[in-house]
This record gives structure tokens, sequence and C-alpha cells, in this order.
């Protein structure tokens, strides 16, 4: 009403007019003053409330809305870690899971930074906002670099929520689980990994006897002899003299100890079949599994690897028990015998080993890989076999055929005998070589080209068979300690045995280039369906190939995809190798053409006729050491009759006792008279 009054005095004139047209009303009275304040008070009160109310409902409003679209309006740009640790989100990041999962099945497995243990589904976050759920067979690590950050600057943790697995017969589940807990204590399941026929990986549980012990109370001091119970007490003691006391777990985990019959155990507190077949993956252990049909089944799985370990205890048996025959002349690769065409000694001084140590060592290297020739038909346990196929049945364990052949399997033993013996020569042409060692080295290496091909393919995970990389990788790290071992031993013998490790060395090299040159088949099919399943498109190995015909020439890549090498250049490698080892060889049996055989050839190619005058210098020298072989004889006869003599003569002790006891007599004879 006052807008417009900028003079104060209109605007006072026309207040008092205003005041003067209302009625007269009396002074209200102090009750009712106060009664108008406090209804004034109440009405702001009301008010105030009124609108704290509204500022809530709209906070929670907000709240929801901002929850329900998620964080992504501020990490539009910023990518993520997946799960494995390698991949990235996009710009676009997906929401996060809300409330996919049932959260009665799910429990707290870790906070962040701990490792989650679950079988089954795991997400990362808190509340409301959750990351996506990933896979996780056995641990994770609960982090948001595994799983990416829903909520960032806030505590989080891992919730798992896990997979029952399946009990039925001939029913997997295709995705990690967890079995149930069983109600019989004599009974619980256990879980197994199987393949199915398209080979993907699955699990089941298997109702299987009761590993774990109960543990009850022994009052009378003797061990429980139940199946299944055991004690804590561990001075206990067997009632019968016939049983032997055990050692067992509760489902705790604390000791316990047990009695049973001797005999009893091992199946029912042993392995089960995937533990023995674990047990007996290395090739070492295959002859023991059912002695002694196992020992028929890897000769004839493994001909040329058997033949050829008979052949080094044969050898063995002849040069050190039938002298007669002179194998080391024979059979020894002796390097001033090539001169003479003796080429045999190349291929035959792996039989002759000096002591029984040696051959022990190399007999129990080569039964370890006896994998190279291939996988033996036979089971490790009834129904299960040890070779792994491609229709199955895939046991949880098995090994998979990435053998060579028994005809390559000869081709590498020619090819790094002759090798190692040729570039052993180059420290030391004079020396003179025998054992299987070189042979040992070679297939060391021609396994490590295999394993090595194998996984830089990514085989093991076409076959998905359970943690066979890693086995793969376990063999790599055993051929290695051998290699280490080999040289160590080298060095700390101040170089002696450096002609030894230079052959040795060669072989492996020679074994490893063998594969590349020759590219032999892995296998007899029974897993993949090429016979060189290890040659792959060079585009899957480098992003350098760009066009569609550099992306589509062979290549093989190395123990890891990005390791990757054109097969034509792989094999050039190889040659040069090969090839430069042998022209070092030749070049240095040249200018050491002068180093006599010593009498080991048995050829006399090369070998000028002898003249009549060397002929007759020849006898006179036979003639002078026939006499002297005879003067050597008259001397050992002369020796011999002086022993027999020494031997006879009377023991000179008494007799000198004797003597001094009478002079000792004679002097306090005269030495009392004197007195006198």
């Amino acid at each position: 009403k006052f807008v417009g009054c900028f003079d104060s005095k209109p605007c006072a004139a026309m207040a008092s007019r205003r005041h003067d047209t209302k009625p007269q009303l009396p002074m209200p009275d102090a009750a009712t003053e106060a009664r108008g304040n406090e209804f004034v008070i109440s009405r702001k009160h009301r008010r105030r409330t009124q609108a704290a109310t509204r500022a809530c409902i709209f906070a929670i409003a907000a709240t929801v809305a901002a929850v329900a679209v998620g964080p992504t309006w501020w990490q539009q740009d910023s990518p993520s870690q997946g799960a494995s640790g390698t991949r990235q989100h996009s710009s676009s990041v997906a929401p996060p899971a809300f409330l996919e999962l049932d959260e009665k099945d799910g429990h707290f497995c870790g906070k962040d930074g701990d490792m989650c243990k679950c079988f089954g589904h795991v997400r990362y976050g808190r509340l409301f906002t959750w990351s996506d759920d990933i896979v996780v067979d056995g641990s994770v690590n609960c982090s948001a670099a595994t799983f990416g950050d829903p909520i960032p600057m806030q505590v989080k943790i891992c919730k798992c929520y896990p997979t029952q697995c399946t009990t039925d017969i001939g029913i997997c589940t295709p995705e990690p689980c967890s079995c149930p807990t069983s109600r019989d204590p004599e009974v619980e399941w256990g879980k197994k990994t199987l393949m199915t026929g398209d080979g993907v990986k699955c699990w089941a549980c298997e109702k299987r006897n009761s590993v774990a012990g109960i543990a009850v109370d022994s009052e009378h001091g003797f061990c429980p002899t139940t199946f299944g119970r055991c004690t804590l007490k561990r001075s206990c003691k067997c009632e019968s003299a016939t049983d032997t006391k055990r050692v067992m777990r509760t489902k705790d985990g604390q000791k316990c100890w047990t009695c049973s019959p001797v005999g009893e155990g091992s199946g029912r507190m042993g392995m089960d079949s995937g533990q023995r077949a674990m047990f007996w993956m290395l090739p070492l252990l295959w002859p023991f599994m059912d002695f002694p049909n196992s020992v028929y089944e890897v000769c004839a799985g493994c001909p040329a690897l058997t033949r050829f370990l008979a052949l080094c205890v044969v050898g063995y048996i002849l040069q050190n028990f039938v002298t007669i025959l002179n194998l080391n002349r024979f059979f020894s690769f002796y390097a001033p015998c090539m001169k003479k065409g003796e080429f045999w000694r190349l291929f035959t001084y792996f039989m002759l080993h000096s002591d029984l140590q040696h051959l022990c060592v190399n007999l129990f290297h080569l039964m370890d890989t006896l994998d190279l020739e291939g996988v033996p038909d036979m089971e490790v346990s009834p129904g299960v076999p040890l070779r792994c196929t491609r229709e199955g049945p895939i046991a949880s364990i098995c090994y998979p055929n990435v053998g060579i052949g028994t005809n390559h399997v000869i081709g590498v033993f020619a090819v790094v005998l002759a090798y190692g013996a040729i570039v052993g020569t180059i420290k030391s042409f004079g020396a003179l070589v025998q054992g299987a060692s070189s042979v040992c080295f070679g297939v060391d290496g021609a396994l490590i080209a295999l394993y090595a091909m194998f996984l830089g393919a990514g085989l093991d995970k076409q076959l998905k068979i359970p943690e066979f990389g890693a086995f793969f990788w376990m063999r790599i790290g055993i051929i290695g300690f051998h290699i280490i071992i080999d040289i160590v031993q080298s060095v700390c013998g101040a170089g002696k045995d450096t002609v030894g490790t230079l052959a040795h060395m060669s072989s492996l090299v020679a074994g490893f280039c063998y594969v590349i040159l020759v590219l032999p088949p892995m296998g007899e099919g029974d897993l993949f369906s090429s016979k060189q399943p290890y040659i792959i498109n060079c585009g899957m190995t480098s992003s350098k190939y760009v066009t569609m015909e550099s992306a589509t020439k062979q290549c093989m890549a190395f123990f890891s995809r990005g390791n990757g090498m054109e097969v034509e250049m792989a094999q050039k490698i190889a040659v040069c190798i090969l090839g430069g080892g042998v022209f070092i060889g030749v070049v240095n049996a040249f200018f050491k053409r002068h180093i006599s055989d010593d009498g080991y050839a048995l050829c006399q190619c090369g070998e000028s006729a002898p003249s009549r005058g060397a002929e007759e210098e020849g006898a006179g020298s036979g003639n002078e050491l026939a006499a002297l072989r005879q003067h050597i004889g008259v001397l050992r006869e002369g020796i011999t009759h002086l022993d027999r003599l020494y031997k006879n003569m009377p023991d000179a002790g008494p007799l000198l006792a004797e003597e001094a006891e009478a002079e000792a007599a004679s002097q306090g004879n005269v030495l009392q008279g004197d007195i006198q």
C-alpha cells in the first residue's frame, strides 16, 4: 500500500486518515495479550516443522534417485579394471548390479583388501550399490582393482553367493560350486572336477567314506578301533598287537589317533581316485602304478624309450662283468677315431657308463621323459584312464597325449647323440666320451619345445584341462633344475667336467631345434584334429600383422601368444645353430688331426703299410718288450720269496726281552761284587 510514497509527510497523512476511519477498540488486558502471543508462537513453530518435514522428504527423494541412477554420471570417462585385472570397461560403464542376487543366500566373505573364499558368485560394494558379480572358484581379492569401484570414497565389502554342486550321477554343474555337508559322520560329499564331451569344465559331488575323524573320549587308555573314530590323547596305545597306530585329523583340523589292522587305511583313509591320479601324473611313476602289469603297458606305449633304457642296462652289464668283450674300445666315442671312418661311435657311446650311480641317474632322468613318445593306454584306477581324449570320459585329472611318436623319438636320439659328441670335442678333442647324459638333456630340450608351443598356442585353454598349464610349468621347472645342477657341478669341479657340460648343453639345444625343424605331430589325434595344433596364424600373436595376407601366415608361439615367430624364420635360426655347431666341430678336428687314436681305433683307414725296416724295428722292439716283461716277472717272484721269508721269521720281541733281563742280571751281580 505504501509503494510509491517517497515523501514522509503525505504518507504520514494517509496513515493518519486511515487510522481515523477505523473504529476505536478497547485496549486488551494482560491475559488476552498472553493468549495472543502463545497463538503466534505456536503458529510459527508449526510452520517451521512443516518446512523441515518438506526438506527431509525432498532429501530422501533425491537420495533414492541418486542411488537408482548410480555413480556412472561422474565415472563415464574413468575406465576401471575388470575381474581379470587386464580388461577395461568402456567409457559408458554399465550400472552396477542392484539386488540381482537373492540376499538370503549371500554372506560376508571379506572386507576391502581381504581374500574372499567362495565357490560361486561374488560381488563388491555395500548397502544397495554393488558391482557386477563374478564367478569364483576358490578365492578372489576383494578390491576395486578386481571388481571396479561402484562407490568411490566409501568402505566396501565382498559378499559370496555360493553355488551348490549337483549330487546326481551323470550330471555336473557348469560353474564353480561347493558340496553339501553330510549328516552321516561316516560319509562325506567330495567335489570332483569333470569334463563334458565338448570339453566344458564342470563340477559334481560324490559320496565317499569320511576321511576326517570324529574325536571320542578314551577312558581305558587304548586308541579307538572303530572306523572314523579317534582320540585326541596322543599317549593312547593299540589294544591288539597286530594293529598299527595311525594319525587322523578332525574336521576342525586337530590331530587325533586311531588303530587299525596292518594294510587297512590306505583305501579308506588314503587317496581317492582324483588324488591317486594327481600322484601318478609324473611319467617317472607310470611303471609302478600297477606293477608289474604297468611295466608291460609302458613298454607297449613307449617302445623307443624303454628299449633305449634296456640297451643302457645291458651295455653296463657287459662292460663291467663281461670284460673280455672290451666294449670300451668298440663303443666309446673317441674323436681321433673319426679319422679312421669309425662313425658308428657317434651313436653307440650311450650304452657305456663309468659306474652304477651314473647309470641310475640317467635311467631315472629318461623315465621322467616318457611322455615325449606318448601316453600309454593304462588306467589310474578302475574306469579312470590316464590319457585324455576328446570323446571322454575325462576324469578329474588326466594326462594329455602331446608325444611325437616312436619314429621322431629315435630321430631325436640320433641328432642329440651326434651333435653333443661333435660339439663336445671343441673343448677337448682327445676326451673319451661315455654315457647317455647327452640323450637325457636332448630329450629335455625336445620337451621344452613341445611344452612351450603347447602353452604359446593356448591349447591348454582350448582343452580346459584342470590346471594342466601349471603342471607343464612344473615340468619345465624340473628340467631347469637338472640344467642348473649340471652347470653347478661343472663350476664347482674347477672346470674338470666342462667337456661333459658343453656336450649336455649342446644336446639340449639340438633337441629343441629338432622339434622346430621337423615339426612333428603332437599326439595321436586323441585331443586335436590337426597333427600340428601348435601352428597358429600370425595375427593371433602380434598386432603388427595388419593385412590379411600377413595375418594368415603360419607362426609358432613360445610360452605365450606374445612370443610368436614365423615358422620359416624359426627354422632358419635352428638350421644356423645346428650347422654352426657342426662346422666349428669339423674345423676343430682339422686343426687337431695330429692327435693319435692311442690304439682305440679298429680300422686302419688312412694309414700307410709299414716298410720292412719298420717291421724289423717293430720286431726288435717287441723282443725288447718281451725281455722286459720276463725281467719284471723274475723280480716279482723274488719279492714274493722275500715276503714269505719275512712272514716266517720268529718274533724278535721275546728274544730281546730275555737278552735285556740277562744283561740287567749281570750288571746287578757286578754291582753287588763291587759293594762287597
